[in-house]
């Protein structure tokens, strides 16, 4: 392909729309715009496209759909189609974290927080800051709101977790909010009384399963008895009380590690076994005790990449043979590619949703922008720290969005005008971890070619879009949308 600045100078402006292109590993060509679109193109129908002899193509009319090419009214169409993509940049936030207590009782080799002993209750939430939380959470200007409770472990501080549900549930009745509560928890200290409550009060429930148990207690390390075993069990129960009440199953998390990586099969079947219909495959981040120990724990890029290779084929195949399961992650990219609204999934989005989509309340009343920043903060690095709890919610939340945090968290993760991202075919779906970076390489602006989480996230990209061009893998990515 030549594609050569006299080339460029004669394209013809009247006929195309403005559009981003890169070549695919497998030779084949695609084209995006503004309006998260995109097109295939052979190299020989590239050639023709730039020639804009665009009637003669024979794809002409899908190419006009899509708003590569110009018709009466594609400026109206394209506005509104902008418009909803990027509806979310007025609502801020939605995703209130809430961290009730920095106990738990288990010691993961990968923990991004931190933990403190079961014996330290200094940690926990009082009941004088938990509604001062929630009084600044439902007095934001978004009017559908979800309170998440992180811990270390959640159920450790449970009647904060109750006394949380039930304020805040009475005050956005008063407020006429939308509001939904979920709950991460590692399940060990469920029992059936706190499933019967939580359910009834609407709160969902996730959990962490690293994979089969050699996996899972490998990485999940829980002195009192066998993780995986404990995990399991509740697993099934949830996932059985929630159908009974027509709710969705409960929902687990991976988190890669190095001893991960080949075991991939493995994970995914102890999944199945336990009738989860998806699995997210997590990258290893580099807080606190993953910090101190990736000698052993993290991986190359490459080999993260091959394993989520090898496990969306993995997946793809058990499909084909009629056993339903989905990748979680791939499924946020093509809800980014395929819906006509972004999914809300905080970190893949621009500028993304650090500040102005989500925000994590730390259980002594500190604001920060995110629960990575909540994260480097109990590593003593305060810089994405926001605000205290004021001592009304209109003060609280004037200083969390007039922060300087929030306006440097829009300014440098927003694509838009990012050297090297604002350029990339991929610059619809993807985002700038500008925390990662921070951490990793001590700077929140970093050159595209450099940053890690867009080499990961361009590899993802160029299989799935791989994937696409086979009409029968194709319909199987298609119908996890549904």
């Amino acid at each position: 392909m030549n594609f050569t600045i006299d080339t460029i100078n004669t394209l013809d402006t009247n006929k195309i729309w403005f559009f981003r292109f890169k070549k695919l590993p497998n030779a084949s060509i695609i084209i995006t715009n503004d309006a998260w679109k995109f097109h295939f193109f052979s190299d020989k129908d590239f050639k023709n496209f730039l020639s804009w002899d665009v009637e003669k193509l024979s794809n002409y009319s899908d190419l006009v759909k899509k708003w590569f090419i110009k018709d009466t009214w594609y400026q109206e169409k394209l506005v509104w189609s902008v418009a909803m993509k990027n509806h979310f940049v007025g609502i801020w936030p939605t995703l209130h974290m809430v961290v009730t207590t920095l106990r738990c009782n288990h010691k993961c080799k990968y923990c991004h927080a931190a933990v403190a002993p079961m014996s330290a209750k200094q940690f926990d939430m009082d009941e004088d800051t938990a509604r001062k939380v929630v009084d600044a959470i439902l007095h934001t200007n978004s009017q559908s709101l979800t309170i998440e409770f992180q811990g270390w472990e959640s159920l450790v501080n449970y009647p904060i977790v109750q006394f949380i549900t039930e304020y805040a549930t009475t005050r956005a009745q008063h407020l006429q909010k939308q509001l939904s509560f979920s709950i991460v928890t590692n399940l060990t200290l469920m029992s059936e009384e706190k499933l019967s409550w939580l359910l009834d009060h609407q709160v969902d429930i996730c959990t962490s399963l690293d994979g089969d148990e050699l996996s899972h207690n490998n990485n999940r390390t829980w002195y009192e008895w066998n993780s995986f075993e404990m995990v399991s069990y509740w697993i099934k129960r949830v996932s059985e009380e929630k159908q009974k009440r027509g709710m969705w199953k409960i929902w687990a998390l991976l988190t890669v590690t190095k001893e991960t990586l080949p075991r991939y099969r493995e994970i995914i079947d102890a999944y199945i076994d336990l009738d989860l219909d998806s699995i997210f495959l997590r990258w290893l981040n580099p807080y606190w005790f993953a910090a101190s120990d990736l000698r052993t724990l993290a991986y190359k890029d490459d080999e993260w990449i091959d394993f989520y290779k090898k496990s969306l084929d993995y997946i793809i195949e058990l499909n084909k043979k009629g056993i339903k399961f989905k990748e979680s992650m791939t499924m946020v990219y093509l809800m980014k590619i395929f819906s006509s609204i972004d999914p809300w999934y905080m970190d893949i989005r621009s500028p993304s949703g650090i500040a102005i989509g989500w925000v994590a309340y730390n259980y002594d009343g500190k604001v920060y922008a995110s629960d990575e920043s909540r994260m480097l903060g109990r590593m003593g690095i305060e810089d994405f720290f926001m605000t205290e709890l004021q001592e009304t919610w209109k003060d609280t939340y004037w200083a969390m969005m007039n922060s300087d945090i929030t306006k440097i968290a829009v300014q440098s993760s927003c694509l838009d005008g990012l050297p090297g991202y604002n350029e990339h075919a991929y610059k619809p779906f993807v985002w700038v971890d500008i925390i990662h970076n921070f951490k990793t390489k001590g700077n929140i602006y970093y050159p595209y070619k450099k940053d890690n989480k867009f080499y990961l996230q361009e590899a993802i990209l160029d299989y799935i879009f791989e994937k696409l061009q086979n009409p029968e893998t194709e319909k199987i990515l298609l119908d996890w949308l549904q």
